[in-house]
C-alpha cells in the first residue's frame, strides 16, 4: 500500500467512523452512560480494519503479515483522525486508564 492509497482510505474511514459514532451516540443517548471517546475508538478500529481488509480483497492483494499490520495501523490512524484533536485523544486515554483501574 502506497502513501496515496493510505491517505485516501484514511480520509474515507475517518469520515465513516465519525458518522457511525454519531449514529451510535444518537441511538444510545438515553439508554446508558457510554464513554463516547471509547465508542469512537472501537468504531474506528473496526471500520479501519474491516475496510482495509475489504480493499485488499477487492484488489486481490494477499493477506500477508505486513498487510495485517497495515490493517491494525489503519484502524488506529482512523481512530485518531476521527476523534479530531489532542484533547479528545488525551481524554480517551484517561477514560481507558480509569476503566482498568
Amino acid at each position: 500500500m502506497d502513501v496515496t492509497v493510505f491517505l485516501l482510505l484514511l480520509s474515507a474511514f475517518s469520515a465513516v467512523s465519525s458518522l457511525v459514532t454519531e449514529g451510535i451516540k444518537n441511538f444510545a443517548a438515553d439508554k446508558s452512560e457510554l464513554s463516547y471517546n471509547i465508542v469512537a475508538l472501537v468504531t474506528a478500529l473496526l471500520i479501519g480494519g474491516v475496510g482495509t481488509a475489504l480493499y485488499y480483497q477487492l484488489n486481490a492483494l494477499p493477506f500477508t503479515v505486513n498487510n495485517i499490520i497495515h490493517m491494525a495501523l489503519m484502524g488506529l490512524a482512523s481512530g485518531l483522525v476521527s476523534m479530531v484533536g489532542f484533547d479528545k485523544v488525551k481524554q480517551a486515554i484517561e477514560q481507558v486508564i480509569r476503566i482498568k483501574g
